[in-house]
């Protein structure tokens, strides 16, 4: 039989991730995986569960995204406070800790901060940018996601030993760790270590200890996120660990070795060494058992909280029913973007044309570049005197993605000649702007390439505001139907069919006004699309994870 799970103050849930959207200006962030991270832990402070957030806290190297004049995007640092930014010095009897992690010969020391979201949530965060250490240490955090394959090793590292570390130094022995994608899945060297050391087991004993405390989150079944390094590495930064435990160095890596490849699998690692594993949609969840079917797994499909992402007003005109009211919430919405992008870019638009969105990040298999296949077709269809319409464009390219860059720089060019007074690029996206896009655009586009897509949230963000679907159906969205309600698109004829539903079904529905101007078909669908969205909120989702994936 299952048992719930309890956490108090000193044995929480600790929820271990590489990211947290929590703030807009805070650059520990780099996508969806963050912001859901910062949702998570924004539900926590709602339900007042015991919870504890541990990440990394990097110092924005390359987070800002700036544009040149022929388009090329510009990886700026974005130099912050972190005490301006609401972070705390942790403090133990009146003194400042710092947490030391050894790696090869070395001894790491970790600064630690915190940002206090309630009385029972409390953000961690690790920083080896501290006089303590050398230069090359003090720089391991100041990028998310980039850096050479020896220096992201050392990021998860320092995540998965350090977190548990400081939470055993600060009397906190969490009931649940959560690991949250594969980065963090190294706390089970310390807490092995820890069990071997102060209750005295057996190496065996404590692994099957540690790995009953211990649950994992699949995000995404692409390379890049499902991490897979040459075993030499892990080898030279393990040895120290596995003599600790008085085991041989391939006794400790077994978990994550990939054999066939001899490689050392970072999820591989974080399946074998937790009791369960969830999913982040239905769809995700059944690629996820047929490529990892010696696991056990449960579907928790993402989402999002309501209380950041929907804006108010517009969820009190949804539930008057009333078309004028709805509509003109919207179209209030409307408005607030169109300034926003001004104050941003310098250009504005007709906020009464049909407003088509795009924005996520960006990367190959997101398909940006479908949208503008035939250019000529798609500048006839956005440029109709009868039915006009806007395209925004956010999103930012990793710093080492050079394909996705060209992309960024060829679609700018197409909107600065074909495609000028049509179409508008937003640059540095971020929770704001990301909210703003969510809430005042018409349209939202999903392009990505089929079973890719693990989850994405953004689509959700939208319905929660009226902003109507047009997608493919993986990830969350395969699991609605959209009739009546969005539309879907035909992924193995992604553009033509893209620019038929906008030339033939989705500009004509929303021209479609009665004597007082209002699109009441389109407004039906608004409607729908909200009522939707109270499937796919962040409360949901945590009482999932307690139901099914925390439960004993």
């Amino acid at each position: 039989m299952s048992t719930l799970l309890t956490s108090s103050a000193q044995h929480p849930v600790a929820f271990f991730c590489a990211e947290f959207g929590i703030d807009t200006h805070l650059p520990i962030y780099a996508g969806g995986l963050g912001i859901l991270a910062g949702d998570i832990l924004k539900e926590a402070v709602d339900e007042k569960l015991h919870y504890i957030g541990v990440g990394l806290l990097y110092r924005g190297e390359g987070a800002i995204q700036e544009i040149s004049a022929d388009g090329q995007q510009i990886d700026k640092n974005n130099d912050f406070d972190p005490i301006a930014m609401g972070l705390e010095h942790v403090y133990m009897d009146d003194m400042p800790v710092f947490i030391k992690v050894h790696l090869t010969e070395l001894d790491v020391w970790l600064r630690c901060w915190k940002k206090q979201l309630s009385e029972t949530v409390t953000l961690y965060l690790l920083d080896p940018d501290t006089e303590q250490n050398l230069r090359q240490q003090r720089h391991i955090a100041y990028a998310l996601y980039a850096g050479s394959r020896e220096e992201m090793i050392k990021q998860q590292l320092l995540l998965g030993i350090g977190g548990v570390k400081l939470l055993h130094h600060l009397g906190i022995h969490p009931s649940l760790y959560h690991v949250n994608e594969g980065r963090p899945s190294f706390i089970h060297w310390q807490l092995v270590r820890d069990y071997m050391e102060t209750n005295g087991l057996k190496y065996e004993e404590a692994v099957e200890l540690a790995r009953a405390k211990t649950v994992y989150t699949n995000h995404t079944l692409l390379e890049a996120g499902n991490e897979a390094y040459h075993t030499h590495l892990f080898r030279a930064y393990g040895e120290y660990y596995a003599n600790k435990m008085q085991i041989p160095i391939d006794q400790l890596l077994a978990p994550g070795m990939d054999e066939a490849n001899k490689l050392f699998s970072v999820t591989q690692y974080a399946l074998n060494t937790s009791r369960k594993a969830s999913s982040v949609s239905q769809i995700h969840f059944q690629f996820c058992q047929k490529q990892w079917p010696q696991n056990s797994w449960v579907n928790i499909t993402n989402g999002i909280h309501m209380p950041t992402w929907q804006n108010p007003e517009m969820k009190i005109a949804a539930t008057t029913k009333d078309p004028a009211q709805i509509w003109q919430a919207h179209l209030k919405n409307k408005q607030a973007l169109l300034e926003y992008v001004k104050s941003r870019t310098g250009y504005g638009y007709d906020p009464n044309r049909l407003v088509i969105g795009w924005a996520r990040r960006i990367t190959g298999y997101k398909q940006l570049s479908s949208l503008f296949n035939d250019v000529q077709r798609l500048r006839n269809i956005l440029a109709r005197e009868d039915k006009p319409a806007q395209l925004l464009i956010a999103g930012k390219a990793h710093i080492y993605d050079t394909a996705a860059k060209q992309v960024i720089q060829q679609i700018i060019q197409y909107m600065q000649h074909e495609l000028s007074g049509l179409a508008l690029f937003i640059p540095n996206l971020d929770i704001e702007l990301d909210s703003m896009l969510v809430r005042g655009t018409d349209l939202w586009l999903n392009t990505p390439e089929f079973g890719k897509e693990a989850c994405g949230t953004s689509g959700m963000k939208a319905i929660s505001n009226g902003v109507l679907q047009c997608t493919v159906a993986d990830g969350w969205a395969h699991e609605v139907n959209w009739d009546g309600t969005g539309w879907v698109l035909d992924y193995q004829q992604l553009a033509p069919d893209l620019y038929q539903k906008l030339e033939t079904e989705i500009a004509p529905l929303f021209y479609d006004r009665n004597s007082a101007g209002l699109p009441l078909k389109w407004i039906e669908r608004i409607q729908r699309s909200i009522e939707l969205s109270a499937q796919f909120s962040s409360r949901r989702m945590m009482h999932e994870y307690w139901q099914k994936l925390y439960v004993e």
